[in-house]
């Protein structure tokens, strides 16, 4: 059975950090104005000032964790909004959306432990990493 564009689209789950990325069309030069909207069991979304098709492969890389990620996906759906376009896509294999979703929930504890410094608690990234596993491990569906 063949899901349609909005069945695709509820794979992907919300998430409330938007994290900046980069996108490498396939001989193309990065796209400008790339953050990632949703990561979910289907893959990521994005959001992008460049029209993408369906079926394109794209490199997308989150430079700003160590190690970098980098991982090969495809165009699954693209949406046309009134600022640019928001684009869904799938990973060639299970291994690559597991590392996403990792690099994801380190992106998550990060912002939380901000959140709290912002507040002006003092918290170690060890300690953040706790609390957010406590509070948030069901609905990032870690459990």
């Amino acid at each position: 059975m063949t899901m349609t564009r909005q069945e695709d689209r509820r794979s992907f789950i919300r998430h409330p950090v938007e994290i900046p990325i980069q996108i490498y069309p396939q001989s193309s030069p990065l796209l400008s104005d790339v953050q990632v909207r949703d990561v979910g069991k289907g893959g990521i979304s994005f959001r992008t000032n460049v029209a993408l098709m369906p079926g394109a492969m794209l490199i997308l890389a989150i430079p700003h964790v160590h190690p970098p990620f980098k991982e090969t996906c495809t165009v699954c759906w693209s949406q046309e909004e009134a600022d640019g376009f928001e684009v869904g896509v799938s990973f060639k294999d299970q291994q690559g959306l597991f590392k996403a979703r990792l690099v994801e929930q380190v992106c998550q504890i990060e912002n939380y432990r901000k959140q709290e410094v912002s507040r002006g608690r003092q918290i170690t990234p060890e300690e953040a990493a706790r609390e957010w596993i406590a509070k948030y491990a069901v609905e990032f569906g870690l459990n």
